[in-house]
């Protein structure tokens, strides 16, 4: 399921960007969930990495597309952005955000659609490099290289990453299904390390880049495995 959001302030233009985004996706066997705004103020303020693309329209009354991309980036590194406009200089200032295309108005669809297959195309390439989870702070989606450990705290699990933590109200076990298998395992039943940040074993402990964590004994044959296999 592709999760999309259109940011235009024409109506009528929103409407054309749904067609071709259903036309493409039933001509690819893709499914597609569009969320609409009506100005980059909309979705910049409270946003929160739950979109694969964003496509946006650069003129808008209260925030520019232009601007509202530069917000959306401080949060979300990993969300492609396709600006559609009518004026052709806001190209070059695309690329300071990162946008993978820019479309100029009026699209037609074989152009719209050449320029969605090269997204489609990339979010496909990068399948497994985050997940979206509920955190306290609503959905986020969080790069799977950069979670450095799990740990259990009580009734909620803190996911460690390289940026920063966040608080979820998952399962281990829900959130272990959800992650490379070769490249998680847990050392005991409170952590979940990513084995791509253990720098060494040292008696009971793991040694990770940021901290050490303890090897239960019932987890450390298991657990041993799983590094040798994952460095072999």
């Amino acid at each position: 399921m592709l999760r999309i959001a259109v940011v235009e302030d024409d109506r009528t233009y929103s409407e054309l960007i749904k067609e071709y985004i259903e036309q493409y996706c039933k001509e690819n066997a893709e499914e597609a969930r569009i969320t609409f705004f009506s100005d980059g103020i909309d979705i910049a303020s409270d946003y929160t990495a739950q979109y694969d693309i964003i496509f946006l329209d650069i003129v808008m009354k209260h925030m520019d597309g232009l601007k509202a991309a530069e917000y959306i980036r401080k949060k979300d590194k990993n969300v492609i952005l396709a600006f559609i406009t009518s004026d052709a200089r806001y190209a070059i200032k695309g690329y300071a955000v990162e946008a993978l295309c820019f479309m100029l108005k009026p699209v037609s669809y074989s152009v719209f659609s050449k320029e969605f297959g090269r997204c489609v195309d990339k979010i496909k390439s990068g399948l497994g490099k985050y997940i979206v989870l509920n955190t306290e702070n609503g959905l986020d989606r969080i790069a799977v290289d950069q979670i450095v450990y799990i740990e259990s705290q009580n009734h909620k699990m803190m996911i460690n990453t390289t940026e920063r933590p966040y608080c979820v109200y998952e399962t281990m076990k829900s959130l272990e299904s959800k992650l490379p298998k070769k490249q998680f395992a847990r050392c005991n039943n409170c952590y979940l390390v990513n084995l791509d940040y253990v720098k060494g074993v040292h008696g009971e402990y793991v040694v990770l880049t940021s901290r050490e964590l303890k090897i239960s004994r019932s987890r450390r044959k298991g657990f041993l495995e799983n590094v040798e296999a994952f460095f072999s």
